[in-house]
This record gives C-alpha cells, structure tokens and sequence, in this order.
C-alpha cells in the first residue's frame, strides 16, 4: 500500500483544517489537524519525533505541499469568508495576515478583526491580533480607517485587555504599538476624523491611563527590575491617550482619582533609577533620556490638574479667610487639596503604592510655586506648609509614618525648594524622632531617629537655638554616644556612621553656629560646660571641634564677653579641684583663648593669660593629683596656647633682657616642664598625651630659645624616640630651622636620620635595587640646616678606612638618594662644589644600574648653575664617570632600557659640564680644561680607531659625541681650530661608518646589538661640521643608512615576539631618520623613503620624546629640500577625496608650517596649482574627517594657514572656510563638544587677521553664529538623544568672538583720515546692522531649548557686545528688532536688554 502510495500522485480530502489522505490514510492517520500552514511544512521535513522523515515522510511531504498550493489559488474573497472555520486563533491571523495586501481586502479584515476583538478574550490577549491591527491601520486610509474604528470603542477594548489580567511585557508593546500608530496617523493633515474617534471622556481617559500605567508597572517590575533597563516607551499611550482627551470640567478630579497613584508610583521608579545613572553617565545613554522624558511628562500632568489647581484655590481662600479675620467675621475655609490626595493615602495604606513616591509629589508640588525672591517665598509659605502637612498625613497611620525615611527625604526636597517654620519642624521632631523630654534619662538615645534630627538640623538649625530644645539634643546626643563607646559597636554610632566629623559637621557644630548667629554662644558655652562635666571621657564628641567653635569666638561674642569668660573660668579653676570640673574648665579655656586674633582683645586679656599659665606650669603636681594623667592632654593644650598667647607680647613689653631670661628660667624649672620631659622620655601608652607634651616642648623651644642653652637638649629630646617620619616632621618645621644656634642639634638628627635609613637599606639585597625615598625629608631649603646635611653627606660619601667596596656602598647610596630630594636652591657653591667633588669619586656599581642613575642625576641637578671650581670639569674627572658607569661590559648587562637611560644621562652630565665651560671660554682656566676635554676626545677617537671600534665602548662615545656637539654649536672659530682637527673628525667619522657596517651585520644574528646599532646612529646623525664631510663620504654615509633602512624598515618582519626588540628597531629606524633629515635628498627614490619611513614610525605608538623627534626630523627635511619637493609633498597628503588618515594630517600640518611664497613663484609649471587650490582641498578634507582625532588635526592645520600662511588665502577661500565651519558646526557639534572650540579658534582667526575680508560678507559670519548659537540649547522634544549639551568653557569661546567680531580692535589710521572720525565705531555699526538677526536668532532659540548650567552668564558679555553695536548703528535698533519678534521673543530680549542696561552698559573710568 505504502509502495503504490509512493509511484502514484497522491488524492486528498480537505474538510476545514481536517486534511485526509486517499490513498494511504493508513500511514498519515485517519484525521490529521494543522495548526496552521507553517506546522504544514514543519511536519512535511520531520516527524514526530524529530528525526529526518523515511519513506512514508516523503509521501507526506507531497501531500502537504499539494494541499498549500492549491489552498494558495483559491480566490481571496473565498479564504476571507473561511477564515471563522479554520481550526484556532493563529492559523486564523496567519491566513488574514497573508490577505492583507490590498486596502479592499484590509478593509473586510478588519471588521472582522475588530468584532474577534470585541467578543472574544482569546483575540485581544493574543498579540497577533494587534500586530494584524496594525497592518491593517498602515494600508488603509485616514477617512475609512475612523468611519471602520468608529463603529467599535478601541480604547475600551483595550481597557478590558487590560482588566482580563493576562498582559505582559509582549502583548502590551503589541497594543502600545497599536495606538502609537493611530496618534501618529491622527496627527496627519487629514487625522481629524481620528482625533475626534480618540477624544474620549476624561474620566474614561483617566481610567484607562491609570490602567495602562499600573498594568505596566506591575509587567515592568517582574522583569526588569533594574530601573535602567525599565522600557520608558512603553507608557507613552497612557499620556498620549489623556492628552487627546475632551475638555471637561472635571478632568482635574478624574485624574487625582485614576491616574494620580500610578502616575506617583512611576515617578519614584524613575527617580530611583535617575540617581543610579547620574552616579556613572554612559555616552550617548538614550535609555536615561527616555526616562528624563518620562518623568518630565509625568511631573507636567501632576502639576497642571493636581497641585496647581489646589495651589490657586488655597491661596484665593487663604486670602478671603485673612480678609475676612480682619473684618472680624470669623470664617474656616477648608482646603480641598487632601481631597485630591485622597487616592494616594488609601494607595499607601494598601500597600498599593509605596511612600518613597511622597518626596517626588512633594518635589512637584514645590516647583509649582514660583520662589524668586524673598516675597514670593513669603507668600508661598503657607502652601508649602500645608501640601507638606497634607502629604505626611498620607503616610501616617496610628500616629506613626509608614516609612521614616521617606520623611526625611520629603525635608531634604524642602531644603532644596522651600523652607518650613520652627513650629512645624519642631512638631515633627516631637512626633516622630523620638527625643526624650527634659530631665527625661531613662533612655539610652538607641531609638531616637538621628537621620531626622539631622535632616531638621540641616533644613533650619535655629529651630534648637532654644535652651530647652537645645538641652534636650544634648543630653540625648552625649547618652547616645557613651552609649555607643561602651558597647564597642561603631555600627550603633549616630547616623549608623563610625565618622565623628561627620556628627559634627551634621548636628553639633550646626546648631553652635546657629546660637552664635543669634548672638546666644554664652549660652551654648553653658550648655558644653555641662555637658562636659557630666562625663568628660564618656562624651568624647564633645572634645572634637573646638576648632569650630574657636573660629565664633571673637564674631559672635564682644570684647567683653570674652574677657569675662576667660577670667571667670580661670578664677573657677584654681578654686575649684573636682576631679571633672579642672579637665572640663581646661577644654572651655582652651577653647575660647585659641579664637583670639585682635590684638586689641589680647591686650585686655593678657593678665589673666599670664596669670593662667604662672599657675597651672607652678601648680601642675596639684592638678595631676586631682585629674590623674590620663587627662594631661588637656592641661598641654591649654598651656601651648596660653604660652603662645602670653610670652611674645610680654617679652615686647620688657626692656631688660635679664628679667627675660630668669623669667624663662624659672619656666624652664616649673613642674609643667618637667613633667612634659618625664613623658618624652618615658613611654606612655596614650599617644594623645605624647603628642600635646611634644607640641608644648616645640613651642617651648621656639620661644624661649634665645634665652637659654636648654633648647638645644629639650629640642632633641623632643624628636628622640620617634620614627623616621615623625622625626622629619619636626625637623623640617620651618620655625624651628631659622632657630641661629640649633646647628649641631641639627648634625645630630641628621646623622641619627641617615642611620636609620642605612639600617633600611641594609636589610634589602643590593639586587633589589635603593628603596623608594621618604614622602618628607628631613632636608629643606632652610639655609640653618644645609651646612649640617652637607656635612653627614660628606661623611658618609666618604669610605672607611677599614671597611670594603660592599661596606662603603650602602653609605654613599643612603647619602645619595637623600641629597637628590635637595633643591639645588638650598645650597652655596662652595657646599654644591665639595658634593660634587664626593659624589664624582664615588662608585654605587655594587647596587647596579639604578643606583649609577641615581648618582649621575644628581650631578646633573647640582649642575643647573655653573660650579668650574669642582674637579668634575676636568677632563680626567669627566672621563671617569664613562669608567665607572657599568653598563654592556662582555654583554654581561643586557638590561637594554636601563642601559640606555645610564647613556642618556651620561651624555647630558657631559653637555653641562662642556656647556658651561663654552660659556666661559674667554677665561684661561676654561680654555685650558677645554682644550684637555678635546685632547681627551681625540685620544679616545684614536683608541677606537685602533681598536675596535666605539661599538665595544658605547659610554665613552657618548662623552665624545656631546662634546663635539657642544663644540660644534658654541666654540669659537680660532679655538675650535685646535680642538676640533679635521683628520679628527674624519677619523670620528670613520670609525662611525665602520662601525654601523659590522653592527648590521652582528645584529642579525644577535639581537643585543641593535641598541648600539642605534647608539652609534644616533652619533653618525649628530656629526660635527656636516658641511666640511666630502661629497663623496657624504654619498657613501647616504648609502649605508639607506641600506639600514632597507633592512629594518616597512615590510621587513620582526622576528622576534619581544616588545625590547621591537623598541630597538623603531629607535634605529628614528636615528636613521633623523640622519637623512639631516641632508638634502635630491633623489625622488630618496625622498619617498623618507616619507615612508616617517609614515612608518607614526603609526608605530611611539613613546612621546620619539614621537616627537620623527617630527622634528620631518620638520628639519622640509627645510633642508627645495620647494618644488614641499610642494610635491603637499600635494601628495591632499590628493584625493578620500578621508585622511590621522598620520597624513601629522605631516600635512608640518609640511604647511615649511611652506613659503616664494615655493609657488620659484619654478612654475603648466600643472602647478595656486596655493588657494591647496585650502579648498584642506576645507574638503575637514569636512570628510570621520573620526574626531582627524578632524581636530585637519582643523589645527586650517588655523595654521590662516593665522601663518596668508599668501594661500583670497577672498574666495575666506567665504568657502566660513560656509565649511557652519557646515560641521550643523552636522557635527551635537555629539563631538569639543569641535566647537576648534571652530571657535577658526573664527576668532579670521575675525581677527582676516577682518577686512570678512567684513563685506557678514551674512556668512551671522549664519555660522546662528549655527553655533543652536549649539547651546537642548531641545525639550524631539532631540537627537545624542545630543550633548555645551558647557561654560564653550560660552566663553563663543563670548570671545562675538566680542570680537562686536568691538573689532583698533584699526589702522589712513593717511588722510582726521580725528573727528571714529573708525572703530564705524566698524561696530556696520557689525551692528546684521548682528541683530543674531540676537533675534538668540531669543527664539530660549523659547525652544534650554541652556545648560552657569551658560547664559558665560554667554551674557558676548549679548551685551551685540546690543552694543546694534545701537552705534541705530538708537532705536532695539526697539526696531523688538517690533519683528513675537509676543514671546519680545519678553526675551526686554529681559535681555534690562540687564544690558543695568550692568552691561556701564563701563567705569
């Protein structure tokens, strides 16, 4: 049966979506049912099971295919009227979708379409059917498409999708599809008869919107929880639905009933999720601004039928309830605006919404009112007090708020809007923060809500001015903190942060700093007073910022109140010896002395100062007893300052200096002093009460050190004991360094310093290399120290007598690195002279190579003057640095950086030392060291000459490089005969020659030679008297480089994987570049490899100094060839209309800077083009940049020509530059700001040197700042989401030219013109007749977009020019320009011209 099924063509029946088989029903089965024809095909290609189909599959497959094709010819208006018989939903959609073709049969589609939608639950949650609607709504047209959407209520049938309760994400993109499309169709010319189908009743559009947004939210929620990845479009149709909406009367209650909760649930959504991106913007993050346009929607929607509408009927009530208060007739209105919210609190109480939405309804409900000036806050008061009030009371339940912190965001959105009186906030902080009553200590302050407090505290301080209130805060906050403190717990810190500042900063010193405003810091001294008594060590809060208060001291108290205090709280000290009272008394004194500045003020004080200090350095063994030493810090403090405060004004009063020293004698005896000296040399376990002692001995030692020979022994004392980095703290304070007679004090720390660093550097390996120096010094600039530094230096540069190489070097690297972080400044020459001396003899080879830098960079430091007394500008002295500089001896050193940087700086000792001798060549002593210098030179050529070569002693080439190079520059003719000989030079030359021959051939099989390869290049490019060489060693020295560079130049394969490797190729093609540099290339050959090269090693990413020799040697080429080979260069890197490359802009900027007139004039020919050619193809190149790098450098290169090149220029080429600049300005600032500048650097040139021709063609200049004027404002819609708003740093860019184009500088005087006439105001007010068209651009631009931050007032110097020349043009110019604008641009510039007249008109002197 199956066989014959096979040969023959197969018979089927086709009843619906029943299709039956003839020939083999019992293969394919009795009754087979499709799904629709796509489950044809997939059943026709596998089986049941998924496997590929055997024999009977294959007999299936043709009838299957059969089946669609013929179903496929029926006639169309037959397959519409069998779309209700096909089997289920999706075969239905599938076949009407492949029916909709054609407008006639869309249009019986859809009626079929809109009555499945009506009647069946299963088509309107299934996303097919509104894809199919959509299809449908596209073909057919505006008219037939309301006539056909009129007959069924669309809006209600997505209502009920909505209310089935089966939507997610899919079906409602699906449906916002749908209606996104018919408001885009309504809103074309022919969309009436579509707008008045979508004009529904308010209170329908409120229900549906509020449906969509809370059905979305909750689709939205389950599978984006991130508030970033939230699809924003997705609640478009609700807002664009109610837009649509007929005007009714109440509209307003509709929506706070319907729309209002889902609407505030949203905006706190995305408020949250605008605070996580604001932390971290993304480029070009389109996401955040869908989301800004969402919220800024939604809070348009609130404040219009919300908060506005409440606003102005509370304040038209509130004034008839105060008219009619004054009448006498007493009258309550109530407000209607908790009605309003009414749906928000049930919301709230059924978890329906959640609180954190009442900070962004309050925030919405504040920018409602406007708050200018200080009046319109007055008059806003009360609405703010009672939208706040009213808010609140939406999440309060049982007298309790639902979420605390949402109450203390609602006051942190009023610190930022509004402020509220002391009654409300106090009531807050009564009902809700739980702060204990007066006299109240049963609590621990565990459950008082600081965040509010401190949230209250920030809002308005003065709200605790009050002594009880203030009492009350106190007493908590010190329970809290002892509380805290005993428990260990940071965590259960104020604020659940462990930052003491913090507390301060939040609660404590705001609050102080309000009583001191209100002229009440006696009172707050009172209350600290208490405070501190009731437990000093508990309450350490209290203890951390008497700084703040000391900076209130002299502003919020008078001259009398101070002295007042200060003498009361002295006599209570010395009669009162309470445990807590002395320590407690001593904080307060301290505290209030240290805020004395005047002068005057410590005259009235300086007794009871003097008295202070005589009792407590007498009496400290009494108040020790009393106070125990753990609070001795306390007593230091104060006697620091009331001896800084006491003994310089008293020492000015006294005229015999005998009486000074037995005063400082009898201090020095005090027990105070005695007891600081048993603490520094003791050991003490708290590291406060170390610290206030040593503080005390300094400024005992800085005041008292000219009377006394103590100083010196309490000063060391003082530093001793302590770690390397206290010490050098106390060493390097500059009061204590001018000190004449501290100089063996000062050896002593020295040495004692330079100890302990050996110890350091002792226990490291020397392979490890110095360790890093100290981030302080003991060595500053101060003259009272270097003679000692200098002399432990000496000593320790010095070796032992009885130590070995591996001893001595530990010393002098020690004395090393420390000396290198001295300022050349800081010591004598004579100092400068004998470290010089030490540091030349001195070998640190035993610590390597770091070591042997370290040592030649000081040299080179000590060397920034001339020293010619040092033995270093001997000959013998210079060349023994080459000896003792251990680098690519037998290849044992392969550290090829290192090596190179040793080189580096042994060739810039060699170039001082020789350049400061030139300088001095005059002198015999200079000439006779440079002649040695030179003879020394000379035999070093000839030992390579006879030797090997310099290959093998790369360290003295590099000596005798530098020196012929500085001779070749600097040396005067009749000396440099007898130091630079010819056969010299030619000897030099070849063994340079030779050398490079050998090492070419070395470095292919080891590649350790290439970096001398380079180094003896790098001596071959610099070689002295270029012009005396012959031509032909010139010819052959071309040859050789170009050998090499054939050899390691482009399209040659590195061999190696090793970046070291690579680096020396690079550097050996830039040494062969810079020799060929060098010389004129007469060949094209030549000439192309150059600019090959060059290419070459540009793309290279070259390290900065080598990225800037390849252009330098570029540069030195350009100028070394003729102009027929620039202007062939020129035209090759501006040649096609292809985009440049950056590289191509590199090289096209220097090939400019070389250009000359005379290139073009030189040599005509018939296919040499003018120069204004080459600056429309510069204009073509800017505008086809791609990337931003190529077009700042294309731009870079168009300044340069305008600026240096004014031959290549005409009037033409000016016009065409201004029309490029509008051009990219229009396409390309949006979204590259930094082009903007760049174009603001092109005007400002022309303006400024192409002024007179641009001043005939002001109407291309106006169409470029109208351009760039755009730039600045942000569209509100419809905005490229890319666009990034400019910043001040533009403003002012923009303000510079309109400046400049507005007041042009002085021109040039013709020979007959005559005083009377004012050519700087005759170009201001032919400016003045076009610039108008700016500003009126300017004032219709502020009525689309919005500035950025700090933008207008960059922009404001550059308006007022242009109002400015407007006028000299036309008095009346502004009223002219007012008459063409709109009601809307006129208020603009009226504002505008206000302020130009009250501040930008006036200009002084």
């Amino acid at each position: 049966m199956a066989e014959t099924a096979e040969e023959s063509f197969p018979v089927f029946e086709s009843y619906g979506g029943i299709v039956r088989c003839c020939s083999c029903a019992s293969t394919l089965g009795a009754d087979v049912h499709w799904k629709s024809s796509r489950h044809l095909l997939m059943f026709a290609l596998f089986g049941n099971d998924g496997d590929v189909a055997n024999s009977q599959a294959i007999h299936r497959n043709r009838v299957i295919t059969d089946f669609l094709r013929l179903a496929m010819e029926r006639p169309s208006l037959e397959r519409l009227k069998g779309l209700d018989s096909l089997p289920d939903l999706e075969s239905q959609l599938y076949e009407a979708r492949q029916l909709c073709t054609h407008s006639a049969r869309c249009d019986m589609i859809l009626r079929w379409l809109l009555d499945r939608l009506k009647a069946s639950a299963e088509a309107r949650n299934a996303p097919g059917s509104w894809h199919l609607l959509v299809v449908t709504l596209r073909l057919l047209p505006l008219g037939r498409l309301a006539t056909l959407l009129g007959t069924a209520d669309l809006v209600q049938i997505a209502q009920s999708t909505l209310h089935d309760g089966t939507a997610d994400l899919e079906l409602l993109g699906a449906i916002a599809s749908c209606l996104n499309l018919l408001f885009d169709l309504s809103s074309d010319e022919q969309g009436a008869a579509l707008q008045a189908m979508l004009a529904v009743d308010p209170s329908k559009a409120a229900t549906f919107s509020g449906t969509w947004l809370k059905v979305a939210l909750e689709a939205t929620s389950s599978t984006c929880p991130a508030p970033a990845s939230i699809p924003y479009a997705l609640f478009e149709p609700a807002t664009k639905l109610w837009a649509y909406r007929k005007q009714r009367d109440n509209e307003n209650e509709m929506f706070a009933k319907h729309f209002m909760v889902p609407a505030a649930a949203l905006l706190a959504m995305s408020a949250n999720g605008s605070h996580v991106n604001s932390l971290k913007r993304k480029r070009d993050d389109v996401a955040s601004d869908a989301a800004s346009e969402s919220r800024r929607t939604l809070e348009t929607l609130l404040a219009r039928h919300v908060f506005s509408p409440a606003r102005l009927s509370f304040l038209e009530r509130h004034e008839k309830q105060r008219q009619y208060s004054r009448s006498g007739e007493p009258m309550f209105l109530p407000v209607d605006l908790g009605d309003r919210l009414d749906s928000v609190k049930s919301a709230i109480a059924s978890n329906e919404l959640a609180p954190n939405a009442l900070p962004v309804l309050l925030d919405v409900a504040l920018r409602c009112a406007p708050a200018v000036n200080q009046r319109q806050r007055t008059k806003e008061r009360p609405w703010v007090e009672s939208v706040f009030a009213t808010l609140l009371n939406c999440m309060v339940a049982d007298g309790k708020p639902k979420d605390l912190a949402q109450l203390v965001d609602m006051l942190a959105v009023i610190g930022r809007r509004a402020a509220l009186s002391k009654e409300t906030l106090l009531s807050a902080v009564d009902s809700y923060a739980r702060l204990p009553k007066a006299g109240d200590e049963s609590g621990t302050g565990d459950d008082i809500e600081w965040a509010l407090i401190a949230q209250v505290v920030t809002l308005d301080a003065s709200a605790f001015t009050t002594t009880p209130y203030a009492t009350r805060l106190f007493d908590a906050l010190s329970r809290a903190e002892k509380k805290a403190q005993d428990v260990g717990d940071p965590s259960r810190q104020l604020l659940d942060i462990d930052s003491p500042s913090l507390r301060q900063r939040t609660i404590l010193v705001p609050v102080m700093q309000a009583l001191a405003k209100g002229r009440s810091l006696s009172t707050f001294i009172d209350i600290w007073h208490k405070q501190l008594l009731q437990d000093l060590d508990g309450a350490s809060v209290w203890l951390q910022f008497g700084h703040s208060f000391s900076d209130l001291v002299e502003t919020s108290l008078t001259h009398q109140q101070i002295a007042e205090t200060v003498e009361r709280l002295r006599r209570s000290l010395s009669s009162d010896m309470a445990e807590v009272a002395i320590p407690a008394k001593t904080v307060l004194l301290q505290a209030v002395l240290a805020g004395i500045r005047s002068s005057g003020l410590l005259d009235a004080i300086h007794t009871d100062v003097e008295a202070l200090f005589s009792e407590l350095a007498t009496n400290f063994d009494q108040y020790d007893s009393a106070v125990g030493s753990r609070r001795w810090h306390h007593s230091w403090r104060l006697l620091t300052t009331a001896l800084d405060l006491w003994f310089p004004l008293w020492v000015a009063q006294q005229a015999n200096r005998v009486a000074v020293m037995e005063r400082v004698s009898s201090i020095l005896a005090s027990k105070a002093v005695t007891k600081a000296q048993g603490v520094l040399s003791g050991v003490h376990d708290d590291e406060r009460i170390v610290q206030d002692a040593r503080l005390f001995v300094l400024t005992l030692v800085r005041l008292l050190q000219p009377y006394s020979t103590e100083v010196p022994l309490m000063y060391k004392q003082a530093t001793k004991g302590r770690g390397a980095d206290q010490r050098s703290g106390s060493v390097k304070a500059p009061v204590l360094l001018q000190v004449e007679n501290l100089e063996s004090t000062h050896r002593e720390l020295a040495n004692e310093h330079f100890k302990n660093r050996l110890d350091e550097l002792s226990r490291n390996s020397p392979g490890d290399g110095p360790r890093p120096l100290l981030t302080s010094s003991p060595v500053q600039e101060q003259s009272t120290t270097a003679k000692a530094v200098v002399e432990t230096v000496l000593a320790y540069l010095r070796p032992l007598d009885d130590a070995s190489v591996e001893q001595n070097a530990p010393r002098a690297s020690v004395a090393v690195q420390e000396l290198l972080s001295v300022p050349p400044a800081a010591l004598t020459a004579d100092e400068r002279e004998h470290v010089l001396n030490a540091v030349a003899v001195t070998s640190l080879a035993y610590y390597g190579s770091e070591s042997e830098q370290t040592r030649l960079a000081l040299m080179i430091q000590l060397l920034e003057e001339p020293c010619l007394k040092a033995d270093l500008y001997s000959a013998a002295s210079l060349w023994q640095q080459a000896e003792s500089a251990s680098i690519m001896k037998s290849g044992e050193d392969k550290e090829s950086a290192a090596a190179a940087k040793t080189l580096e700086l042994l060739e810039c000792l060699a170039t001082r030392v020789v350049g400061h001798l030139l300088h001095y060549q005059s002198r015999n002593a200079a000439k006779a060291s440079l002649l040695a210098i030179a003879a020394a030179a000379e035999a070093t050529v000839e030992s390579a000459a006879s030797g090997n070569g310099f290959a093998s002693d790369v360290r003295h080439l590099s000596l005798v490089k530098a020196t012929f190079i500085e001779f070749d520059r600097h040396m005067r003719p009749e000396l440099s005969q007898q130091c630079m000989k010819t056969e010299v030079i030619e000897s030099y030359v070849n063994i340079l020659v030779r050398d490079v021959e050998t090492l070419v051939k070395e470095a292919k099989a080891d590649q350790d030679r290439e970096m001398i390869l380079a180094i003896v290049l790098d001596a071959l490019a610099n070689l002295p008297r270029r012009d005396g060489v012959a031509a032909d060693k010139t010819q052959a020295l071309m040859s050789i480089v170009l050998d090499v560079v054939r050899q390691y130049g482009p399209g040659v394969p590195d061999s190696s994987e090793a970046n070291g490797s690579t680096g020396n190729r690079n550097l050996i093609l830039l040494r062969c570049l810079e020799f060929l540099s060098r010389e004129r290339l007469e060949a094209p050959a030549d000439n192309k490899t150059l600019e090959d090269l060059t290419h070459t090693l540009l793309d290279q990413n070259l390290p900065p100094r080598q990225h800037a020799a390849v252009l330098s040697a570029f540069t030195t080429a350009c100028r070394k060839t003729d102009g027929g080979t620039r202007i062939e260069r020129l035209q090759a890197l501006l040649s096609g209309d292809e985009a440049p490359s950056g590289t191509s802009l590199l090289l096209l900027g220097v090939v400019l800077s070389t250009l000359s007139k005379e290139d073009f004039i030189a040599e005509p020919s018939a296919d040499r083009q003018t120069p204004q050619v080459f600056l429309h193809r510069l204009l073509g190149t800017t505008t086809r940049a791609e990337d931003l790098a190529s077009c700042r450098r294309a731009y870079e290169c168009l300044v340069l020509v305008l600026k240096s090149q004014p031959f290549m220029t005409n009037q033409h080429t000016i016009e065409a530059t201004l029309v490029c600049m509008s051009e990219i300005a229009a396409r390309r600032v949006a979204h590259d700001r930094v082009l903007f500048l760049d174009i603001c650097r092109v005007a400002h040139v022309l303006l400024q040197q192409h002024g007179t021709r641009v001043r005939d063609r002001l109407h291309l200049v106006v169409h470029l700042l109208q351009t760039l004027l755009s730039c600045f404002f942000r569209k509100t819609k419809g905005e490229d989401k890319t666009h990034k708003p400019l910043a001040t740093r533009h403003a002012r860019a923009m303000t510079r030219v309109l400046q400049l184009l507005c007041n042009p500088p002085q021109l040039r005087i013709k020979p007959k013109a005559t005083d009377l006439v004012d050519e700087s105001r005759k170009s201001q007010a032919r400016v003045g007749k076009y610039i108008q068209y700016v500003l009126h651009h300017y004032c219709s631009q502020v009525l689309k977009g919005v500035l950025g931050e700090g933008v207008r007032e960059a922009l404001m110097p550059g308006l007022w020019a242009m109002i400015e020349a407007m006028e000299i043009n036309n008095a009346d110019a502004v009223k002219i320009l007012s008459s063409a604008m709109t009601n809307s641009e006129r208020a603009v510039l009226r504002s505008l011209y206000d302020e130009y007249k009250t501040f930008g008109k006036w200009r002084g002197g």
